[in-house]
Protein backbone atom coordinates (compact mmCIF):
# COMPACT_ATOMS: atom_id res chain seq x y z
CA UNK A 1 0.00 0.00 0.00
CA UNK A 2 1.21 3.73 -0.48
CA UNK A 3 2.37 5.81 2.18
CA UNK A 4 -0.71 7.78 3.15
CA UNK A 5 -0.38 11.02 4.08
CA UNK A 6 -3.85 12.12 4.16
CA UNK A 7 -4.35 11.26 7.40
CA UNK A 8 -1.33 13.52 8.78
CA UNK A 9 -1.72 16.15 6.48
CA UNK A 10 -5.30 16.67 5.78
CA UNK A 11 -5.57 17.83 9.43
CA UNK A 12 -2.53 19.79 9.97
CA UNK A 13 -2.12 23.80 9.45
CA UNK A 14 -0.12 26.52 10.66
CA UNK A 15 -3.12 27.55 13.14
CA UNK A 16 -3.54 24.33 14.62
CA UNK A 17 0.49 23.35 14.28
CA UNK A 18 0.37 26.63 17.00
CA UNK A 19 -2.98 25.28 18.94
CA UNK A 20 -0.95 22.04 19.57
CA UNK A 21 2.29 23.60 21.07
CA UNK A 22 0.15 25.76 23.39
CA UNK A 23 -1.89 22.79 24.70
CA UNK A 24 1.08 21.48 26.38
CA UNK A 25 1.19 25.71 27.99
CA UNK A 26 -2.29 25.41 29.03
CA UNK A 27 -1.76 21.94 30.60
CA UNK A 28 0.99 23.34 32.52
CA UNK A 29 -0.10 26.70 34.08
CA UNK A 30 0.45 26.24 37.01
CA UNK A 31 3.98 27.53 36.24
CA UNK A 32 4.60 30.29 37.25
CA UNK A 33 -5.30 66.14 14.75
CA UNK A 34 -7.58 64.80 12.74
CA UNK A 35 -11.17 66.17 11.75
CA UNK A 36 -14.13 64.15 11.82
CA UNK A 37 -13.59 62.49 8.39
CA UNK A 38 -11.24 60.03 10.41
CA UNK A 39 -14.19 58.57 12.25
CA UNK A 40 -15.70 58.06 8.51
CA UNK A 41 -12.33 56.57 7.70
CA UNK A 42 -12.52 53.84 10.86
CA UNK A 43 -15.93 53.09 10.92
CA UNK A 44 -16.23 52.17 6.88
CA UNK A 45 -12.44 50.25 6.78
CA UNK A 46 -11.88 46.91 5.96
CA UNK A 47 -12.52 45.76 9.24
CA UNK A 48 -15.46 48.53 9.66
CA UNK A 49 -18.13 45.78 10.80
CA UNK A 50 -16.29 45.70 14.23
CA UNK A 51 -16.44 48.55 15.20
CA UNK A 52 -20.59 47.81 15.86
CA UNK A 53 -22.58 47.37 19.03
CA UNK A 54 -20.33 45.35 21.37
CA UNK A 55 -21.45 42.26 23.09
CA UNK A 56 -22.61 42.31 26.56
CA UNK A 57 -22.08 38.71 28.71
CA UNK A 58 -23.80 38.51 31.74
CA UNK A 59 -21.69 37.07 35.00
CA UNK A 60 -22.90 33.77 35.68
CA UNK A 61 -25.08 33.27 39.46
CA UNK A 62 -22.05 30.56 40.68
CA UNK A 63 -18.59 31.88 39.69
CA UNK A 64 -16.32 28.53 38.99
CA UNK A 65 -14.04 30.28 41.32
CA UNK A 66 -15.35 32.11 44.07
CA UNK A 67 -13.35 32.59 47.42
CA UNK A 68 -15.15 31.18 50.51
CA UNK A 69 -16.43 33.49 52.63
CA UNK A 70 -13.70 34.39 55.21
CA UNK A 71 -11.06 33.59 53.06
CA UNK A 72 -10.32 36.74 50.94
CA UNK A 73 -8.29 36.06 47.92
CA UNK A 74 -4.87 37.90 47.71
CA UNK A 75 -2.86 38.33 44.54
CA UNK A 76 0.96 37.84 44.80
CA UNK A 77 2.98 40.30 43.21
CA UNK A 78 4.83 37.77 41.34
CA UNK A 79 3.63 34.81 39.37
CA UNK A 80 3.04 32.19 42.26
CA UNK A 81 4.72 28.99 42.90
CA UNK A 82 3.75 25.95 41.41
CA UNK A 83 0.99 24.01 43.48
CA UNK A 84 1.56 20.55 44.65
CA UNK A 85 1.78 18.21 42.21
CA UNK A 86 -1.37 16.83 41.38
CA UNK A 87 -1.43 12.84 39.68
CA UNK A 88 -3.62 12.54 36.64
CA UNK A 89 -4.45 9.60 34.38
CA UNK A 90 -3.51 9.00 30.65
CA UNK A 91 -7.28 8.82 29.89
CA UNK A 92 -7.81 12.51 31.81
CA UNK A 93 -4.90 13.74 30.40
CA UNK A 94 -5.67 12.69 26.18
CA UNK A 95 -9.41 13.76 27.24
CA UNK A 96 -8.32 17.28 28.43
CA UNK A 97 -5.78 17.64 24.97
CA UNK A 98 -8.86 17.05 22.75
CA UNK A 99 -10.91 18.73 24.25
CA UNK A 100 -8.65 21.96 23.88
CA UNK A 101 -7.41 21.44 20.60
CA UNK A 102 -11.34 21.41 19.55
CA UNK A 103 -12.12 24.11 21.22
CA UNK A 104 -8.73 25.64 19.66
CA UNK A 105 -9.67 24.65 16.33
CA UNK A 106 -13.18 26.33 16.65
CA UNK A 107 -11.32 29.55 17.76
CA UNK A 108 -9.25 29.85 14.86
CA UNK A 109 -12.39 29.35 12.67
CA UNK A 110 -14.40 31.79 14.43
CA UNK A 111 -11.99 34.58 14.90
CA UNK A 112 -9.70 34.32 12.08
CA UNK A 113 -12.07 35.24 8.50
CA UNK A 114 -9.24 33.55 6.75
CA UNK A 115 -8.36 30.77 8.12
CA UNK A 116 -7.71 27.90 5.98
CA UNK A 117 -5.80 24.22 6.20
CA UNK A 118 -2.78 23.50 4.92
CA UNK A 119 -0.80 20.44 3.64
CA UNK A 120 1.63 20.29 6.43
CA UNK A 121 5.26 20.14 4.38
CA UNK A 122 7.62 18.93 6.81
CA UNK A 123 11.23 21.45 7.13
CA UNK A 124 13.68 21.48 4.61
CA UNK A 125 16.37 18.74 5.54
CA UNK A 126 14.59 17.46 8.48
CA UNK A 127 14.69 13.83 9.63
CA UNK A 128 11.16 13.33 8.79
CA UNK A 129 11.56 14.87 5.08
CA UNK A 130 14.52 12.39 4.81
CA UNK A 131 12.41 9.50 6.01
CA UNK A 132 9.12 10.64 4.35
CA UNK A 133 10.80 11.35 0.62
CA UNK A 134 13.36 7.46 1.15
CA UNK A 135 10.15 5.80 2.18
CA UNK A 136 7.84 7.06 -0.91
CA UNK A 137 10.87 6.63 -3.16
CA UNK A 138 11.08 3.36 -2.04
CA UNK A 139 7.35 2.35 -2.98
CA UNK A 140 7.32 4.06 -6.48
CA UNK A 141 10.61 2.26 -7.67
CA UNK A 142 8.68 -1.24 -6.58
CA UNK A 143 5.77 0.06 -8.30
CA UNK A 144 7.97 0.64 -11.28
CA UNK A 145 9.72 -2.67 -10.78
CA UNK A 146 6.52 -4.41 -10.85
CA UNK A 147 5.40 -3.04 -14.03
CA UNK A 148 8.98 -3.58 -16.14
CA UNK A 149 8.01 -7.32 -15.49
CA UNK A 150 6.93 -9.61 -18.10
CA UNK A 151 4.52 -10.60 -17.24
CA UNK A 152 3.72 -7.65 -15.69
CA UNK A 153 2.69 -7.69 -12.00
CA UNK A 154 -0.61 -5.43 -10.86
CA UNK A 155 -0.34 -5.69 -7.17
CA UNK A 156 0.76 -2.54 -6.45
CA UNK A 157 -1.21 -0.88 -8.86
CA UNK A 158 -4.41 -2.29 -7.89
CA UNK A 159 -3.61 -0.88 -4.56
CA UNK A 160 -3.15 2.01 -5.74
CA UNK A 161 -6.29 2.38 -7.99
CA UNK A 162 -8.15 1.44 -4.14
CA UNK A 163 -6.56 4.40 -2.40
CA UNK A 164 -7.48 6.40 -5.34
CA UNK A 165 -10.67 5.10 -5.36
CA UNK A 166 -11.34 5.77 -1.59
CA UNK A 167 -10.20 9.67 -1.87
CA UNK A 168 -12.68 10.22 -5.03
CA UNK A 169 -15.40 9.06 -2.90
CA UNK A 170 -14.49 11.32 0.13
CA UNK A 171 -14.69 14.46 -1.79
CA UNK A 172 -18.15 13.53 -3.81
CA UNK A 173 -21.35 15.33 -2.46
CA UNK A 174 -24.52 13.70 -1.67
CA UNK A 175 -26.12 15.05 -5.30
CA UNK A 176 -23.30 12.96 -6.81
CA UNK A 177 -25.19 9.63 -7.11
CA UNK A 178 -24.72 9.15 -10.63
CA UNK A 179 -21.22 9.45 -10.08
CA UNK A 180 -20.63 7.80 -7.07
CA UNK A 181 -22.43 4.52 -9.41
CA UNK A 182 -20.18 4.97 -12.19
CA UNK A 183 -16.40 5.18 -9.86
CA UNK A 184 -18.16 1.73 -8.68
CA UNK A 185 -18.38 0.65 -12.14
CA UNK A 186 -15.11 1.37 -13.73
CA UNK A 187 -13.66 0.81 -10.75
CA UNK A 188 -15.04 -1.97 -9.17
CA UNK A 189 -11.45 -3.70 -7.72
CA UNK A 190 -12.67 -7.18 -7.76
CA UNK A 191 -13.40 -6.87 -11.89
CA UNK A 192 -10.38 -5.23 -12.07
CA UNK A 193 -8.05 -8.03 -10.13
CA UNK A 194 -9.94 -10.22 -12.78
CA UNK A 195 -8.81 -8.55 -15.76
CA UNK A 196 -5.11 -8.26 -14.25
CA UNK A 197 -5.31 -12.29 -13.33
CA UNK A 198 -5.89 -12.88 -17.21
CA UNK A 199 -3.64 -10.30 -18.82
CA UNK A 200 -6.07 -7.65 -19.97
CA UNK A 201 -6.06 -5.06 -17.72
CA UNK A 202 -5.26 -1.51 -18.79
CA UNK A 203 -4.13 0.47 -15.62
CA UNK A 204 -3.85 3.72 -17.79
CA UNK A 205 -7.97 3.47 -19.06
CA UNK A 206 -8.28 3.75 -15.51
CA UNK A 207 -6.10 6.53 -14.88
CA UNK A 208 -7.25 8.61 -17.47
CA UNK A 209 -10.86 7.74 -16.01
CA UNK A 210 -9.71 8.85 -12.82
CA UNK A 211 -8.22 11.99 -14.11
CA UNK A 212 -11.32 13.36 -16.06
CA UNK A 213 -13.37 12.30 -12.81
CA UNK A 214 -10.97 14.80 -10.94
CA UNK A 215 -11.64 17.42 -13.63
CA UNK A 216 -15.23 17.28 -13.10
CA UNK A 217 -15.28 17.70 -9.52
CA UNK A 218 -12.34 20.34 -8.89
CA UNK A 219 -12.51 23.74 -8.09
CA UNK A 220 -11.63 26.28 -10.69
CA UNK A 221 -8.25 26.78 -9.26
CA UNK A 222 -7.16 23.12 -10.18
CA UNK A 223 -7.89 23.23 -13.61
CA UNK A 224 -4.57 24.10 -14.69
CA UNK A 225 -3.09 20.87 -12.71
CA UNK A 226 -5.32 18.69 -14.27
CA UNK A 227 -4.93 19.95 -18.16
CA UNK A 228 -1.05 19.07 -16.69
CA UNK A 229 -2.05 16.19 -15.62
CA UNK A 230 -3.79 15.31 -18.93
CA UNK A 231 -0.52 15.28 -20.45
CA UNK A 232 1.57 12.79 -18.14
CA UNK A 233 2.22 9.23 -20.19
CA UNK A 234 4.32 7.22 -17.84
CA UNK A 235 1.96 5.49 -16.00
CA UNK A 236 4.41 5.67 -12.48
CA UNK A 237 4.45 9.41 -12.77
CA UNK A 238 0.83 9.99 -13.44
CA UNK A 239 -0.42 7.95 -10.64
CA UNK A 240 2.05 10.64 -8.65
CA UNK A 241 0.58 13.36 -9.83
CA UNK A 242 -2.79 11.74 -9.62
CA UNK A 243 -1.97 11.65 -5.50
CA UNK A 244 -0.57 15.23 -5.44
CA UNK A 245 -3.33 17.11 -6.86
CA UNK A 246 -6.56 14.58 -5.15
CA UNK A 247 -4.33 15.54 -1.86
CA UNK A 248 -5.23 19.50 -2.82
CA UNK A 249 -8.67 18.88 -3.83
CA UNK A 250 -9.23 17.08 -0.64
CA UNK A 251 -7.78 20.08 1.28
CA UNK A 252 -9.86 22.58 -0.49
CA UNK A 253 -12.88 20.36 -0.22
CA UNK A 254 -12.51 20.65 3.68
CA UNK A 255 -11.94 24.51 3.16
CA UNK A 256 -15.26 24.84 1.38
CA UNK A 257 -16.77 22.96 4.24
CA UNK A 258 -15.27 25.40 6.76
CA UNK A 259 -16.02 28.41 4.97
CA UNK A 260 -19.99 26.55 4.73
CA UNK A 261 -19.56 26.04 8.14
CA UNK A 262 -18.53 29.17 9.79
CA UNK A 263 -21.31 31.47 10.23
CA UNK A 264 -22.77 28.42 12.16
CA UNK A 265 -19.37 28.06 14.12
CA UNK A 266 -19.09 31.40 15.23
CA UNK A 267 -22.99 31.79 16.06
CA UNK A 268 -21.99 28.77 18.74
CA UNK A 269 -18.14 29.23 19.54
CA UNK A 270 -18.85 31.53 22.43
CA UNK A 271 -20.75 29.03 24.29
CA UNK A 272 -18.86 25.98 22.96
CA UNK A 273 -15.77 27.79 24.46
CA UNK A 274 -16.35 28.56 27.68
CA UNK A 275 -17.96 24.98 27.85
CA UNK A 276 -14.46 23.74 27.00
CA UNK A 277 -12.60 25.80 29.23
CA UNK A 278 -14.82 25.30 32.07
CA UNK A 279 -14.44 21.94 31.55
CA UNK A 280 -10.63 22.00 31.64
CA UNK A 281 -10.92 24.00 35.25
CA UNK A 282 -12.75 21.48 36.17
CA UNK A 283 -10.25 19.07 36.24
CA UNK A 284 -7.14 21.81 36.51
CA UNK A 285 -8.64 23.96 39.42
CA UNK A 286 -4.97 26.06 39.36
CA UNK A 287 -5.29 26.41 35.48
CA UNK A 288 -5.99 30.53 36.17
CA UNK A 289 -2.80 31.18 37.74
CA UNK A 290 -1.38 32.92 35.16
CA UNK A 291 -4.41 35.07 34.24
CA UNK A 292 -4.51 36.26 38.03
CA UNK A 293 -1.78 37.61 38.09
CA UNK A 294 -1.94 39.40 34.71
CA UNK A 295 -5.03 41.19 35.69
CA UNK A 296 -3.69 42.19 39.35
CA UNK A 297 -0.90 43.51 37.77
CA UNK A 298 -2.97 45.35 35.18
CA UNK A 299 -5.46 46.73 38.08
CA UNK A 300 -1.68 47.51 40.06
CA UNK A 301 -0.86 49.85 37.22
CA UNK A 302 -4.05 51.67 36.72
CA UNK A 303 -4.55 52.26 40.50
CA UNK A 304 -1.22 54.05 40.45
CA UNK A 305 -2.42 56.01 37.83
CA UNK A 306 -5.56 57.24 39.60
CA UNK A 307 -3.92 58.38 42.69
CA UNK A 308 -6.44 59.31 45.04
CA UNK A 309 -7.18 62.99 45.89
CA UNK A 310 -7.31 64.87 48.93
CA UNK A 311 -10.52 66.46 50.81
CA UNK A 312 -9.18 69.88 49.38
CA UNK A 313 -9.87 68.69 45.46
CA UNK A 314 -12.91 66.85 46.29
CA UNK A 315 -14.31 63.63 46.63
CA UNK A 316 -16.79 64.20 43.60
CA UNK A 317 -13.85 64.98 40.89
CA UNK A 318 -11.96 61.57 42.03
CA UNK A 319 -12.84 58.79 39.42
CA UNK A 320 -12.93 55.43 40.61
CA UNK A 321 -10.86 52.68 39.08
CA UNK A 322 -13.37 50.27 37.01
CA UNK A 323 -13.32 46.78 36.08
CA UNK A 324 -13.35 48.14 32.28
CA UNK A 325 -10.60 50.71 32.83
CA UNK A 326 -8.39 47.43 34.48
CA UNK A 327 -9.45 44.94 31.78
CA UNK A 328 -8.73 47.44 29.11
CA UNK A 329 -5.38 48.10 30.28
CA UNK A 330 -4.84 44.49 30.33
CA UNK A 331 -5.19 43.81 26.90
CA UNK A 332 -2.73 46.95 26.05
CA UNK A 333 -0.25 44.65 28.27
CA UNK A 334 -0.64 41.92 25.93
CA UNK A 335 0.71 44.06 22.78
CA UNK A 336 3.86 44.30 24.82
CA UNK A 337 4.28 40.68 26.32
CA UNK A 338 7.59 39.86 27.32
CA UNK A 339 8.73 36.37 25.51
CA UNK A 340 9.97 34.74 28.33
CA UNK A 341 6.75 35.13 30.87
CA UNK A 342 3.76 32.68 30.47
CA UNK A 343 0.98 34.15 28.48
CA UNK A 344 -2.32 33.90 30.18
CA UNK A 345 -4.25 30.90 29.85
CA UNK A 346 -7.54 32.75 28.43
CA UNK A 347 -5.87 34.73 25.40
CA UNK A 348 -3.29 31.50 24.85
CA UNK A 349 -5.28 30.94 21.79
CA UNK A 350 -4.40 34.42 20.25
CA UNK A 351 -1.13 34.57 21.65
CA UNK A 352 0.47 34.34 18.15
CA UNK A 353 -2.15 37.26 16.76
CA UNK A 354 -1.59 39.26 19.69
CA UNK A 355 2.12 39.16 19.54
CA UNK A 356 1.87 40.03 15.73
CA UNK A 357 0.02 42.93 16.21
CA UNK A 358 2.07 44.20 19.10
CA UNK A 359 4.99 43.79 16.34
CA UNK A 360 3.27 45.85 13.90
CA UNK A 361 2.30 48.87 16.79
CA UNK A 362 5.84 49.11 17.27
CA UNK A 363 6.50 49.48 13.67
CA UNK A 364 4.10 52.35 13.31
CA UNK A 365 5.46 54.24 16.56
CA UNK A 366 8.87 53.66 15.05
CA UNK A 367 7.86 55.22 11.81
CA UNK A 368 5.51 57.55 13.03
CA UNK A 369 8.37 58.81 15.60
CA UNK A 370 11.36 59.34 12.70
CA UNK A 371 8.12 61.02 10.82
CA UNK A 372 7.92 63.90 13.45
CA UNK A 373 11.50 64.21 14.30
CA UNK A 374 12.14 64.54 10.18
CA UNK A 375 9.47 67.62 10.53
CA UNK A 376 10.74 69.21 13.21
CA UNK A 377 14.52 69.29 12.20
CA UNK A 378 13.70 70.06 8.79
CA UNK A 379 11.46 71.94 9.16
CA UNK A 380 9.19 74.32 7.05
CA UNK A 381 10.60 73.49 4.09
CA UNK A 382 8.69 70.32 4.36
CA UNK A 383 5.48 71.62 5.67
CA UNK A 384 2.86 70.54 2.85
CA UNK A 385 4.94 67.96 1.14
CA UNK A 386 2.40 65.50 0.88
CA UNK A 387 4.46 63.30 -1.27
CA UNK A 388 7.41 63.11 0.35
CA UNK A 389 6.22 61.79 3.65
CA UNK A 390 4.08 59.23 1.82
CA UNK A 391 7.55 58.04 0.34
CA UNK A 392 9.44 58.47 3.40
CA UNK A 393 6.99 56.56 4.70
CA UNK A 394 7.01 53.79 2.62
CA UNK A 395 10.55 53.34 3.04
CA UNK A 396 10.52 53.25 6.62
CA UNK A 397 7.55 50.59 6.08
CA UNK A 398 10.30 48.45 4.12
CA UNK A 399 13.40 48.92 6.34
CA UNK A 400 11.38 47.77 9.70
CA UNK A 401 9.30 45.66 7.25
CA UNK A 402 11.34 42.48 9.66
CA UNK A 403 11.16 43.60 13.23
CA UNK A 404 8.96 40.06 13.41
CA UNK A 405 12.10 38.10 12.95
CA UNK A 406 14.07 36.67 15.55
CA UNK A 407 17.16 38.30 13.98
CA UNK A 408 16.42 41.57 13.51
CA UNK A 409 18.60 44.17 14.89
CA UNK A 410 17.27 47.44 15.61
CA UNK A 411 20.39 49.42 15.84
CA UNK A 412 22.00 48.39 13.13
CA UNK A 413 18.67 48.96 11.12
CA UNK A 414 18.13 52.57 12.49
CA UNK A 415 21.77 53.56 11.55
CA UNK A 416 20.91 52.23 7.99
CA UNK A 417 17.46 54.55 8.17
CA UNK A 418 19.35 57.20 9.29
CA UNK A 419 21.67 56.96 6.40
CA UNK A 420 18.18 56.76 4.28
CA UNK A 421 16.20 59.66 6.22
CA UNK A 422 18.92 61.52 5.50
CA UNK A 423 19.37 61.10 1.49
CA UNK A 424 15.40 61.46 0.81
CA UNK A 425 15.41 64.86 2.75
CA UNK A 426 18.57 66.09 0.77
CA UNK A 427 17.24 65.13 -2.58
CA UNK A 428 13.89 66.20 -1.62
CA UNK A 429 14.80 69.81 -0.38
CA UNK A 430 17.61 70.10 -3.60
CA UNK A 431 14.10 69.19 -5.98
CA UNK A 432 12.23 71.67 -4.95
CA UNK A 433 14.98 74.50 -4.73
CA UNK A 434 15.99 74.66 -0.72
CA UNK A 435 18.80 74.92 0.36
CA UNK A 436 20.64 71.50 1.63
CA UNK A 437 20.79 70.72 5.48
CA UNK A 438 24.05 71.70 7.06
CA UNK A 439 26.05 69.61 9.20
CA UNK A 440 25.11 70.40 12.49
CA UNK A 441 21.40 70.00 11.57
CA UNK A 442 22.46 66.42 9.40
CA UNK A 443 24.42 65.09 12.57
CA UNK A 444 21.51 66.00 14.71
CA UNK A 445 18.83 64.50 11.98
CA UNK A 446 21.13 61.11 12.54
CA UNK A 447 21.19 61.60 15.88
CA UNK A 448 18.07 61.32 16.90
CA UNK A 449 17.04 58.78 14.83
CA UNK A 450 19.43 56.15 15.66
CA UNK A 451 18.33 56.94 19.20
CA UNK A 452 14.97 56.99 18.65
CA UNK A 453 14.09 53.36 19.95
CA UNK A 454 16.29 54.08 23.19
CA UNK A 455 13.51 53.21 26.12
CA UNK A 456 14.33 56.84 27.43
CA UNK A 457 13.48 58.51 23.77
CA UNK A 458 10.61 61.06 24.92
CA UNK A 459 9.67 61.09 21.29
CA UNK A 460 9.13 57.33 21.21
CA UNK A 461 7.37 56.99 24.45
CA UNK A 462 4.89 60.18 23.95
CA UNK A 463 3.84 58.08 20.14
CA UNK A 464 3.75 54.56 21.85
CA UNK A 465 1.97 55.84 24.91
CA UNK A 466 -0.71 57.72 22.19
CA UNK A 467 -1.00 54.65 20.20
CA UNK A 468 -1.87 52.52 23.10
CA UNK A 469 -4.36 54.78 24.70
CA UNK A 470 -6.13 55.37 21.27
CA UNK A 471 -6.44 51.17 21.10
CA UNK A 472 -7.65 51.55 24.98
CA UNK A 473 -9.95 54.21 23.85
CA UNK A 474 -11.42 51.75 20.61
CA UNK A 475 -11.68 48.58 22.00
CA UNK A 476 -13.18 49.73 25.49
CA UNK A 477 -15.90 51.93 24.01
CA UNK A 478 -19.23 50.89 23.55
CA UNK A 479 -19.46 52.88 20.18
CA UNK A 480 -15.77 52.61 19.06
CA UNK A 481 -16.76 54.32 15.97
CA UNK A 482 -16.91 57.71 17.99
CA UNK A 483 -13.20 57.02 19.68
CA UNK A 484 -12.05 57.58 15.76
CA UNK A 485 -9.91 60.83 16.43
CA UNK A 486 -6.28 59.94 15.47
CA UNK A 487 -4.08 61.31 18.29
CA UNK A 488 -1.40 63.82 17.27
CA UNK A 489 1.93 62.94 15.57
CA UNK A 490 0.08 59.70 14.05
CA UNK A 491 -2.24 61.19 11.66
CA UNK A 492 0.50 59.77 8.55
CA UNK A 493 0.17 56.37 9.95
CA UNK A 494 -3.63 56.41 10.42
CA UNK A 495 -4.61 53.33 8.34
CA UNK A 496 -2.19 51.07 9.48
CA UNK A 497 -3.29 52.34 13.19
CA UNK A 498 -6.86 51.70 12.22
CA UNK A 499 -6.38 47.89 11.09
CA UNK A 500 -3.90 47.34 13.90
CA UNK A 501 -6.98 48.50 15.91
CA UNK A 502 -9.63 46.65 14.19
CA UNK A 503 -8.02 43.66 14.65
CA UNK A 504 -7.66 44.08 18.58
CA UNK A 505 -10.95 45.19 18.83
CA UNK A 506 -12.15 41.68 17.00
CA UNK A 507 -9.65 39.73 19.47
CA UNK A 508 -11.23 41.42 22.45
CA UNK A 509 -14.67 41.05 21.56
CA UNK A 510 -14.45 37.62 21.02
CA UNK A 511 -12.19 36.94 24.04
CA UNK A 512 -14.67 38.77 26.72
CA UNK A 513 -17.75 37.35 25.41
CA UNK A 514 -16.11 33.66 26.61
CA UNK A 515 -14.36 34.59 29.51
CA UNK A 516 -16.13 37.77 30.66
CA UNK A 517 -17.72 35.88 33.89
CA UNK A 518 -14.25 34.87 34.58
CA UNK A 519 -12.69 38.32 34.36
CA UNK A 520 -15.37 39.64 36.23
CA UNK A 521 -15.02 37.21 39.64
CA UNK A 522 -11.11 38.20 39.56
CA UNK A 523 -11.24 41.83 38.57
CA UNK A 524 -13.95 41.93 41.71
CA UNK A 525 -11.61 40.61 44.03
CA UNK A 526 -8.84 43.35 42.90
CA UNK A 527 -11.02 45.92 43.51
CA UNK A 528 -12.81 48.07 46.28
CA UNK A 529 -16.25 47.36 46.77
CA UNK A 530 -18.37 49.38 44.91
CA UNK A 531 -16.07 50.60 42.64
CA UNK A 532 -16.20 47.61 40.57
CA UNK A 533 -18.49 48.95 36.79
CA UNK A 534 -18.60 46.88 34.08
CA UNK A 535 -20.97 47.65 30.51
CA UNK A 536 -24.75 47.22 31.42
Amino acid sequence: MMPNNNQSDEGKSSSKDMDMSTNEEVLHSGRDSPESSESDELASSSEGELFGKRRRVATPASSPFKTPPGSPFKMPMTIPSPSPPQWISLEELMTVSNGVTNMALAHEIAVENDFQLQKYMPPENSLEKQVKDTVHKAFWDALQEELAEDPPSFQHAINLLGEVKEMLMSILLPQHSRLRAQINEVLDLDLIAQEAEHGALDVKRCARFVIDTMGRLCAPVRDQDIEALREVDEVVNMFKEIFRVLELMKMDMANFTIQSMRPTIQQHSVEYERKKFQEFIDRQPNALEVTKTWLYQAAEAVKASHPPLGPAEGAAANTPVTSMDVLGHAYIMLLQWEESKPFPETVLMDQGRLTEIGVKCRQITLIASILLITHNIVGAALAGLQGFTDKLKGMLGVLLGDMQESSFNVEETLKNVSEQVFKEVDECLEAHGFPRLDEKRRDILKAQVQGVANPDNTIHNLITSRTHGFIQSVIMAQNPAGQAKVPGGLTAVKMELFEATARVLRIVRHNNAVFGPYYTDIISELLPTGTVQTEQ
